[in-house]
């Protein structure tokens, strides 16, 4: 049964964002905590889904939520932020139902092992379509991150 946010989310354009970029290399740990803080509270406040991890100088997220929310995000605000650089888009598209719907209702940062084992686990139960494998493949140089 789905919950009332899964339901709205269906009623909009689902839409899915996934990059990986180099963290700045004067970012120190309390400027990723600050990021992993504005980013988990901007996110659920506007219905975004995800994750957000960072690991070795590098971060990895996932965005999932309504198109013109998620463009103008990634467009506006995370491609112009200075804190990273050569950010590579894994993809950008339209989907039919989010990848982290069943996972959790709101959008999280990933700070401990456990977590991220959590959503490998995850993806392998729940391999809705060819993205869930990638993301899979994707957070294999993120294991080693305590």
């Amino acid at each position: 049964m789905l919950t009332a946010n899964q339901k709205n989310q269906l009623m909009k354009r689902l839409y899915t964002i996934c990059y990986v970029s180099k963290a700045s290399v004067d970012i120190t740990k309390d400027d990723v905590k600050e990021i992993f803080k504005i980013t988990e509270s901007s996110n659920n406040a506007t219905d975004i889904s995800g994750i957000l991890l960072y690991s070795f100088g590098n971060f990895f997220q996932v965005l999932e939520g309504e198109k013109k929310d998620l463009v103008h995000l990634y467009e506006e605000k995370i491609k112009k932020d200075t804190r990273h650089s050569n950010i590579y888009e894994v993809f950008s598209r339209e989907i039919e139902s989010p990848i982290f719907s069943n996972y959790l209702t709101q959008f999280q940062t990933i700070t401990t092992s456990i977590q991220l084992n959590e959503i490998r686990n995850y993806l392998k139960a729940n391999r809705t379509n060819a993205m869930s494998d990638k993301l899979s493949r994707l957070l294999k140089p993120f294991m080693i991150f305590d």
